[in-house]
Formats: C-alpha cells, structure tokens, sequence
C-alpha cells in the first residue's frame, strides 16, 4: 500500500494546485500572468509562476488536508466506481474546505489571498475543478 499511496498523494496535490494555475495563468486571471504574459507560448513559464505564488501555508494545507481525505476515502469499503465518485467529491469538498477557512493572511496567491473575496465565482469554480481532478 506505501509504494503507491504516498505517490499517488504527492501527485494528487500536485494536480491541485497547478491544474488551476495552468487554467488560472491561461484565462489571465493573476497578477503573475500579466507580468509573464498569457497565451500558448507561455503557459508553462506563467503556471509556474501562478502555482509559485500560492503561499506555503495553503499549499501545506491543502496537501494535509488532501492526506486526511485519501485516508478516510482508502478506508471504505466500495467497490471501484463508488470509490472513485467519494474521491472525486472528497478532492472538491477539501478544496472548498480549504478556500473556505484558510486565513486571509495565509492564502497568498490562493482563493482569497488572490481576489481578495473568500469565494470569487471563477476563480472557486476552478479551484474545485481541481480539487476533484485531484481526488479522482
């Protein structure tokens, strides 16, 4: 269970925080991506530069929280389409319980850190796209 579990995480939370960032970075929609520029050509430079900006404390965070949603999610008892819909669900319910209660002060570059508004439309929407993408 170890040799896949701990990477499957890492790459779950990867996926969680720059999928958004490449969607965030491509719609232009953070500071970062003016100063780089948006479009194809930069989608790269500009995501890792949008995902850069996330503060450590949400990062660290969210990936907490993603590791106590993949420990209670591994814990069911399903078979394998039920327990890829609670993953999916899981993954969008910690990324709006992580937007939804993360300190202002620590959510640089992340949910309200970004806007300054605790659940801006766009922006949450992408946020749980990728929290979902992550869980699955």
């Amino acid at each position: 269970m170890l040799k896949c579990f701990f990477p499957a995480w890492i790459a779950a939370w990867f996926v969680a925080i720059f999928l958004p960032s490449a969607i965030i970075a491509y719609l232009g929609l953070s500071p970062s991506a003016a100063e780089i520029g948006v479009g194809f050509d930069s989608i790269f430079a500009t995501t890792w530069k949008v995902g850069d900006d996330v503060g450590p404390f949400a990062k660290l965070s969210f990936g907490a929280l993603l590791l106590a949603q993949f420990f209670a999610v591994q814990r069911m008892r399903l078979d394998r389409v039920a327990l890829y819909v609670v993953a999916i669900a899981a993954g969008a319910f910690t990324m709006v319980f992580a937007l939804a209660f993360l300190p202002a002060e620590h959510s640089r570059g992340f949910g309200i850190g970004l806007t300054g508004e605790r659940f801006a439309p766009t922006l949450t929407a992408i946020y749980v796209l990728g929290g979902a993408v992550a869980g699955g």
